[in-house]
């Protein structure tokens, strides 16, 4: 078992790097691609991995810290300079405390074929109604490029966007929040595109979608899931625990 820190800004880092190894651990990662961040509600400084590393050479010490009303990518050359996409869905949308991008398989799949994720699975409820397909690409995000403008637009009040030929982007009110949907919203979209390949599929009644949400977008739920995930990633790299150290 693991313990964090009782100080509610020590506890979001160490949050935030259990994120990346569990998102590692559950093989969304992508060599130094991929980048994920998180604030404390109302702040506005939000957290993220050093850069280049990634996901399992996430460590309390490489933490970075971004005012995101206040940034200059030409100073931050060990920061992604994916982030400034976070920094403007920070200021858009306050109530978005964390933010995931990873390219899983399955998802990122779903996006090739522009599919957006279907209600074949009660674990995926919580996306019901809440997730689009962003069926366009403006290459790579790069400081402000990438289709950023677009992708703010887009967002409103879902909870994650497929990204044509691209990934992944989740959101959460806090971290667990958004992790744990990216693990859900991959393991859906395996179980979409082997049901599309083996023939028609059959979604959850609306009703059902509904009651599933309400009960699995709790928080004490999220909370239970994330840790198991943490759990198992530290049963299977015990140096995690030390990554989390905060001094």
């Amino acid at each position: 078992m693991y313990t964090l820190s009782s100080d509610l800004n020590k506890s979001l880092k160490q949050n935030l790097i259990l994120s990346h190894h569990i998102l590692y651990n559950e093989g969304q990662s992508s060599d130094v691609a991929g980048h994920i961040s998180s604030k404390i509600s109302n702040s506005e400084v939000f957290y993220t991995n050093g850069f280049p590393l990634g996901f399992d050479e996430a460590e309390i010490a490489q933490i970075k810290e971004v005012n995101f009303n206040n940034y200059n990518f030409k100073n931050m050359e060990d920061i992604s300079p994916a982030i400034d996409l976070h920094c403007e869905i920070y200021k858009k949308y306050p109530n978005i405390n964390a933010i995931v991008h990873t390219h899983p398989y399955y998802a990122t799949s779903l996006g090739v074929i522009e599919k957006n994720l279907e209600m074949v699975d009660q674990q995926a409820s919580p996306f019901f109604n809440k997730i689009k397909l962003f069926n366009e690409n403006f290459g790579v995000f790069d400081n402000g490029q990438g289709g950023v403008k677009e992708i703010i637009e887009i967002i409103k009040n879902n909870k994650a966007l497929i990204l044509q030929n691209h990934g992944i982007l989740v959101f959460g009110e806090s971290i667990q929040e958004a992790t744990i949907g990216a693990i859900i919203l991959e393991k859906a979209a395996k179980i979409q595109i082997i049901s599309m390949s083996s023939g028609n599929i059959k979604t959850i009644p609306k009703d059902s979608a509904v009651q599933a949400n309400n009960f699995l977008s709790q928080k004490n739920i999220i909370d239970y899931k994330f840790d198991y995930f943490a759990r198992r990633a530290i049963r299977k790299n015990a140096k995690i625990l030390d990554m989390i150290k905060i001094s």
